[in-house]
């Protein structure tokens, strides 16, 4: 990411507080949606022997070298396939309720997961093996994530704090102050030199994590955030969540925030797949593709029956999940099938069959 000025960047937050919310009165509602043809294969998440129906994925994060998938969800257990194969090659069980969020190390040697019961836990994701507790935190955890060179894992939940660990220590390397009492996402820039969290109150907040800058308020949403996303170039910043929006800030330009068109479903997961093209999806079962630089919706990918809750994307490989207890694998092209329309809320049977979809 650029490495722009203080009174640079602080010029483009002011632009975008005074910008975005006046821009939300120019939002619109699109009834049909093009249908994007990207091919797809679909991997069921089994039941356990003690369970009566397969899991809700609220999870995915792909290895760097695109061999491995990890999931997780209210089961209470998350796990490792194998992504050529779709083979489930590892249950890691240790934690003791629902796990909201994991991440892979950057280098792959590692997996973090952290949950509902307030654990952040480390594997081995190669073997399955623990590699013991990192921290516990007082309230559950909703969100972690690791900075792009290993070293920190930054971790939020029901709790006003932001807290960033030293991993390799595993020792407590910071805390910052939350906007609000219930945060849900949380990320670092491509140069590790910000964090940035959001949660109820619809609130970014940007935190600098070197000497002489100060932590910054963007009120981007209406309501809770749910997801934000940062484009690999560190050129935008993207939100989402229950206000049906996508605020969208420029990093190291001289525009201000904007809000993408509104649609009809709460936004729970963003990815970006590609400079200026972000994945979106959430309560409709839909993803949708949108082209941030032009501000335009380039499509709908369909197949999901339930709300999609989770997003993750490496090269050409583009993965969903969420209620529907199925993990569904894109591969990225540029083919779009022009004749075929799609209004909101519809889903296809996925291809694997044997349980009753969720619709959450």
């Amino acid at each position: 990411m650029e490495h722009f000025s203080r009174r640079r960047f602080l010029g483009l937050l002011a632009g975008t507080t005074a910008a975005s919310w006046l821009l939300t009165q120019q939002i619109g509602a699109a009834t049909e949606a093009l249908s994007i043809s990207w091919p797809s294969r679909v991997v069921q998440l089994p039941a356990e022997e003690d369970a009566d129906k397969p899991p809700v994925v609220t999870a995915v994060r792909l290895h760097k070298d695109g061999n491995l998938l990890a999931t997780a969800g209210d089961d209470q257990i998350a796990r490792i396939w194998s992504l050529a194969e779709g083979r489930l090659e590892h249950r890691l069980r240790g934690h003791s309720d629902w796990v909201r969020t994991i991440d892979f190390s950057p280098d792959g040697e590692t997996l973090a997961t952290a949950g509902n019961d307030r654990r952040i836990l480390l594997w081995n994701p190669r073997t399955g093996e623990p590699r013991g507790e990192l921290a516990v935190h007082p309230a559950a955890i909703a969100a972690i994530r690791f900075s792009h060179d290993g070293a920190k894992l930054a971790a939020v939940g029901f709790e006003g704090v932001v807290r960033v660990y030293d991993v390799a220590n595993r020792t407590l390397a910071a805390e910052h102050s939350a906007p609000c009492q219930d945060m849900r996402s949380v990320v670092f820039t491509p140069d590790d030199q910000w964090l940035a969290a959001g949660g109820r109150c619809g609130t970014i907040r940007l935190i600098p994590l070197s000497e002489g800058m100060e932590a910054r308020n963007l009120p981007a949403h209406e309501r809770r955030i749910r997801s934000i996303a940062i484009s690999p170039a560190g050129t935008h910043l993207a939100s989402s969540g229950d206000d049906r929006l996508i605020h969208v800030l420029p990093l190291g330009g001289s525009t201000g925030g904007f809000h993408l068109p509104r649609r009809s479903a709460k936004i729970q997961a963003l990815v970006f797949c590609g400079p200026d093209q972000l994945a979106a999806a959430g309560s409709d079962n839909l993803i949708r593709l949108w082209n941030v630089a032009e501000q335009r919706e380039e499509g709908v990918l369909a197949g999901h029956t339930g709300t999609i809750a989770a997003l993750d994307r490496q090269g050409s490989v583009l993965i969903s999940a969420g209620y529907d207890t199925t993990v569904r694998v894109w591969t990225i092209t540029d083919h779009v099938a022009g004749a075929e329309s799609i209004p909101p809320r519809v889903g296809r049977q996925p291809a694997v069959e044997g349980h009753s979809p969720q619709t959450r």
